[in-house]
């Protein structure tokens, strides 16, 4: 019996889409041995305990830097067989500025305030070289934003406002990032250098053992013979992939190489389903245990145990995928698309019996987080899983060198986030330095009057314009600087107040004009990016409505559950609500919507989305009357009348 199988990404695809070098003779053994050596130092930290805070961090730096600079050209005419000699430089001065304060930092920290000049232009020297890494690696965007913040900190006096201040001499700025933990090597840092970097290779781990495709199977043996199935297939899939990606575009490029094809075999149009693509992909950085890598850092910025974290975000992260599942029912119904034939698709019976056991080390690390075991140690043991499970199939088995390719993959693989949690330390250095961010967060209320969903909105705004182009992590943090404090002075709890800005930055990865993941589906559907873009945008917009709910009804955040009751009566309301605003946004309902009839829709949603016994009564009523019309339409177009 034939079926589709689930393919992951060719690699000679993912080289042509990657700004890396590649190489081949002893730079290439090079380069193996300083990546393999990476990663077994964090298995090493992660399972024997880390060191002291700073020295981790300037240790996981001394190695990561150098990296970028051998991997990633400065500019497109460069080599890309080998580096330069000015790479070469680079890479040693940037090693050595991070080996100092990993060497050092006793003795600086005694000598605070009476530093020799040599220490000081180690310090601007290793500034300067995480911006040009940054660019390298992440484009201008970043760089640019994140300057901006020097020359704030340097010219505070010509500020406006509430952005004035005394203004930091070049020295106190130098310090302040390079020689203590509030800059560069400061909190965010710390995160990457632990966390974020064993989940990266955790991940790693799972799809050289074949758990990608696992997902891809499951998901195609659930949903693959429903209406519209293919465009199921990319929601299940993203949302699995989702649980140990850290980003969307590694998630498009993971899933939708094989979702968008079967999508536009079926029907759908090729910018629908670069779009369904995009914004599943998307949906799966909301997803525990890893929520685009930034569950680590909400985890240590509030105070609160990781699993805390990973329990608040599962209730948002499914009412997202139910409002693009709506949808894409929705559409399915109005192109009259069938499933894939049932005799094509893997039995789920097979997929669970003969390859369920790739999803153990999964489950493995979630026991491990409910019961209470530190993150880091629940992702070592993950790992060992991948790795004595890979011995099940010959062809997953994981030999010597499918290992040290794992390990060096892995280690790749975290360089853009690394140097994207790094160069956001300038940001929270210098608005910690300048004490700058109590008095944004003022401002914002000032202008907003004391209003929260005015001050909500506005929040939404800050972290969509901050996210655009930028990692998930980078803009959370830094719309979260700017925000957050004038969200919790209003009432909202620390960790609403995060989810919030979280929820937003994720979201700028579909949100137009600059949104990477909508343009790497785009690319492989061969559609419009823009028009994938707008669509995308639009299958999303349940979840710009989301984070909105959960600051009114913090009870969905499962972190202060009361009354069960009343729980779900709540999420059921959310719920219909979201399903009605699906309705309204594609427009169909038995028969092409009017437009009375779609804006009816949306308000009716609303009403419903909005916590409140009178408000699910008027919406409730919304739906059913547009229902009623609808009905009553399709109704009257089937009726046969006799030949006279």
């Amino acid at each position: 019996m034939p079926q589709v199988a689930a393919t992951s990404v060719p690699q000679n695809e993912l080289k042509k889409k990657s700004k890396r070098r590649t190489f081949s003779g002893p730079m290439m053994y090079f380069i193996t041995a300083l990546t393999v050596f990476l990663s077994l130092f964090h298995l090493y930290t992660a399972f024997f305990g880390l060191l002291p805070a700073i020295q981790q961090r300037s240790f996981h730096l001394a190695l990561v830097l150098p990296l970028i600079f051998l991997l990633y050209p400065a500019r497109e005419g460069s080599p890309k067989d080998k580096p330069s000699t000015v790479d070469w430089a680079l890479a040693g001065t940037i090693t050595a500025c991070s080996l100092y304060v990993f060497v050092f930092y006793e003795e600086v920290s005694v000598n605070a305030g009476m530093l020799d000049d040599y220490v000081l232009y180690l310090g601007a020297a290793m500034i300067l070289l995480i911006f040009e890494a940054a660019r390298r690696v992440l484009g201008y965007v970043l760089p640019c934003f994140c300057g901006f913040f020097l020359f704030f900190a340097y010219f505070g006096t010509y500020m406006p406002g509430p952005l004035a201040h005394a203004g930091l001499s070049v020295t106190s700025i130098i310090e302040n990032l390079y020689l203590t933990t509030d800059g560069i090597f400061g909190m965010v840092t710390g995160v990457s250098a632990s966390y974020i970097f064993m989940f990266i290779l955790f991940g790693e781990f799972l799809s050289s053992t074949g758990t990608s495709n696992f997902f891809n199977d499951l998901a195609m043996s659930l949903t693959g013979h429903l209406k519209g199935g293919p465009a199921k297939i990319a929601v299940i899939s993203s949302a699995l992939m989702g649980t140990i990606s850290g980003s969307t575009s590694a998630n498009v490029a993971t899933t939708g190489t094989f979702t968008i094809p079967l999508m536009k075999k079926v029907g759908y149009p090729p910018h629908y389903s670069g779009a369904v693509e995009a914004a599943a992909s998307t949906g799966g950085q909301i997803m525990p245990p890893v929520l685009g890598s930034a569950a680590f850092i909400i985890a240590d910025t509030v105070g609160v145990p990781y699993l805390k974290v990973v329990e608040a975000s599962l209730v948002p992260a499914l009412l997202y995928f139910f409002g693009i599942w709506c949808s894409l029912s929705v559409e399915a119904n109005r192109l009259g698309l069938k499933g894939l034939p049932k005799e094509s698709l893997p039995l789920l019976k097979d997929v669970v019996f003969k390859t369920g056991y790739r999803a153990i080390p999964l489950l493995t690390i979630i026991f491990l987080l409910v019961m209470g075991r530190n993150a880091l140690f629940a992702a070592c043991i993950g790992i060992s899983c991948c790795f004595v499970l890979s011995f099940v199939k010959k062809e997953d088995r994981m030999t010597i060198k499918k290992l040290i390719c794992t390990l060096e993959n892995g280690a790749k693989g975290v360089l853009p986030v690394a140097i994207a949690c790094t160069i956001v330390g300038v940001v929270i250095g210098m608005m910690g330095a300048t004490g700058v961010t109590l008095r944004i967060g003022d401002a914002i209320l000032a202008y907003t009057a004391g209003n929260l969903t005015l001050t909500l909105a506005v929040t939404m705004g800050i972290s969509l314009l901050l996210g655009m182009g930028m990692p998930t992590t980078a803009s959370y943090v830094m719309a979260g600087a700017v925000g957050i404090p004038a969200l919790i002075q209003l009432g909202c709890t620390p960790l609403d107040a995060h989810f919030f800005v979280f929820f937003f930055a994720v979201l700028s990865s579909v949100t137009p004009p600059v949104c990477v993941g909508a343009y790497t589906a785009a690319g492989i559907a061969g559609s419009p990016p823009n028009q994938t873009a707008f669509t995308a945008m639009r299958l999303a917009l349940p979840g710009f409505i989301i984070p909105f709910v959960f600051i009114y009804s913090p009870t969905l955040l499962l972190t202060n559950v009361t009354n069960w009751g009343s729980f779900a009566l709540t999420l059921a309301s959310g719920m219909i609500g979201i399903a009605t605003l699906s309705i309204g946004l594609e427009g169909f309902l038995k028969v092409e919507l009017r437009a009375y009839e779609r804006a009816a829709l949306v308000a009716a949603a609303l009403a419903m989305i909005k916590p409140g016994f009178y408000t699910d009564v008027a919406g409730l009523m919304g739906l059913a009357a547009v229902y009623a019309l609808a009905s009553l339409r399709a109704k009257n177009r089937t009726v046969s009348y006799p030949a006279q």
